[in-house]
Formats: structure tokens, sequence, C-alpha cells
């Protein structure tokens, strides 16, 4: 059976692949994200792919790493 992943803030949701029901959450401020073949809700959900591979963590020590080097960089050329 086909299902919408529909998203709203972090909040994923599977509801079954039909336009009505796709549009009455779109009205609730949802967006649609992908159709996923699953057998029920829960599988559904568990087969989504994840939406973004950057963790906050990763993103935080990757900027840190760069404003590290650039400072290291400004005091080596000084």
């Amino acid at each position: 059976m086909k299902f919408y992943i529909v998203k709203k803030d972090s909040r994923l949701a599977a509801i079954p692949a039909q336009e009505s029901i796709l549009n009455e959450y779109k009205e609730r401020g949802f967006e649609y994200v992908e159709v996923v073949n699953a057998c029920d809700k829960d599988d559904a959900l568990a087969r989504t792919s994840p939406c973004s591979k950057w963790t906050k963590k990763g993103l935080f020590l990757g900027s840190s790493l760069v404003i590290l080097t650039l400072t290291f960089i400004i005091f080596a050329i000084n």
C-alpha cells in the first residue's frame, strides 16, 4: 500500500496515498515529503529517508573548525 509522508515542524505523519486526504493535511499546514510503499503507517514512517544528514552537532563542529582555522591563518599572516 502507498502512503504519503507529510511533515509539520519536526513531526512526520504517514497518510494513505489519496489526494483528498493530502489536501486536508496541506490545509492544516503540513508539507508533502515523499511517497513510500509499506504495510502500515508505522512501517511507512520507518522507511522514510532522513531529511538531513547533517545534525546540529555536526554543523556546530564544522563551523567551529572553519572559524578556528581562519583565526590561525590570520595570526600566521601577521
